[in-house]
């Protein structure tokens, strides 16, 4: 992935709308002479999906923006200002890569990193069930199933002589760093991703929307997301929001704050420093960033210093965690470079991912099967000495 790449360019073809709000939509969808079809939708957060097309020549909308604004200027003026759900789906991957990067993309490859002896070790957490939205989940050895709650579709199982990209461990990477810290705990992984780490919001919302959707005696405690989404606008991306708005009464988010906090200009994407990363801004989301590096260079500074961070968590070593990671002969890293060092089923990585998953599973541990919430948890870890809540402005070292 180029880092200059835009992590955020809409699908622009695709409309979501609130599904209550989707008859004014479509009446003046039709004012415009612009065509709809429902591709998807999703009951649990009555979202639907639509995509357009122009009635006269029948080519697909390539520019959304000016029909988002014409729709919602349209209903405003005949409702007195009052203006529809609408929204775009946009493109999310999770932060190691997706996002424009301070450096050269050689500054966050894994690393080749060794283990001793069993990776689950104790039994703090047991009974809590902490839900992930990642790539697939690799069938590591370290990693039993009963640790790990995961569908045939979660699972994916590679060649060990074969040759894997380096984003494909980013799922059983943030899997370890959860059990690391909370081994009695289950990981209930949803595979979104695809292999470069990259999905169409739609796709991660949808994931999002089964843990809703489970009884309530299945449920998840709370859910690592160690991805997100940046927008142009500064604004929300509508699907995350609800998301969010209505997981957050039952369980618990905890959110990567992205790696981008020491870009010094503007990306080619108009991404910049300051740009939010969703859904870590969305209030009532424990948003996990990383401390400053002791590295007099400023663009080494990469977690963000923006009021809506919460959390700071300490790295392992240095400004590194350690965790579970494919073993495969070959791993290709960024631009096509293979690494064949990484053959030991462990990694070590940076990045506000790690942090976000550490985090979860530093959680889940405080909180017994018969008793603690998310929230009473989060206090005890931060009376620790692993988590800090975040201040802003951060004090100049």
């Amino acid at each position: 992935m180029n880092p200059e790449q835009d992590n955020t360019t809409a699908v622009l073809d695709e409309l979501v709308v609130d599904t209550h709000h989707l008859g004014a939509v479509r009446h003046v969808l039709g004012e415009l002479h612009i065509e709809d079809a429902v591709k998807d939708a999703i009951p649990e957060f009555d979202l639907t999906l639509l995509t357009l097309k122009h009635g006269d020549t029948q080519n697909p909308v390539t520019d959304l923006d000016p029909v988002l604004t014409e729709v919602r200027a349209r209903l405003a003026g005949r409702s007195g200002g009052w203006t529809p759900l609408i929204g775009k789906n946009r493109k999310m991957g999770h932060v190691f890569g997706a996002y424009p990067q301070t450096k050269s993309q050689a500054f966050w490859n894994p690393m080749p990193a060794t283990h001793e002896g069993p990776w689950i070790q104790g039994d703090a957490g047991q009974g809590v069930r902490v839900g992930m939205v990642d790539t697939k989940i690799y069938q590591h050895s370290q990693l039993p199933k009963t640790s790990v709650h995961a569908s045939e579709h979660d699972w994916f199982t590679k060649d060990r002589q074969g040759t894997s990209y380096f984003e494909e461990g980013h799922g059983v990477f943030v899997a370890g760093l959860i059990l690391k810290t909370a081994p009695g705990a289950t990981v209930v992984p949803r595979a979104a991703l695809g292999p470069d780490g990259k999905a169409e919001a739609w796709e991660v919302v949808k994931k999002l929307a089964t843990f809703l959707a489970d009884k309530p005696e299945d449920r998840v405690h709370l859910i690592v997301m160690a991805n997100g989404c940046r927008t142009h606008d500064g604004q929300p991306p509508l699907i995350l929001e609800r998301a969010v708005e209505r997981l957050s009464p039952h369980i618990t988010v905890v959110a990567a704050a992205g790696n981008h906090g020491g870009f010094l200009g503007m990306t080619s994407s108009l991404i910049t420093r300051n740009s939010a990363t969703w859904p870590a801004a969305l209030p009532g989301v424990i948003a996990a960033g990383v401390p400053d590096l002791p590295d007099p260079d400023p663009t080494t500074h990469y977690s963000p210093d923006l009021p809506w961070v919460t959390h700071i968590v300490q790295p392992e070593v240095d400004d590194t965690f350690t965790s579970t990671y494919l073993d495969s002969a070959t791993v290709t890293m960024f631009k096509g470079d293979p690494a064949t060092d990484l053959i030991t089923g462990y990694a070590t990585w940076r990045g506000t991912s790690c942090a976000a998953a550490y985090l979860g599973g530093l959680i889940a541990a405080e909180m017994p099967s018969s008793g603690m919430d998310a929230a009473q948890a989060l206090a005890r870890v931060v009376a620790g000495p692993l988590v800090d809540e975040f201040a802003w402005p951060r004090p100049t070292p």
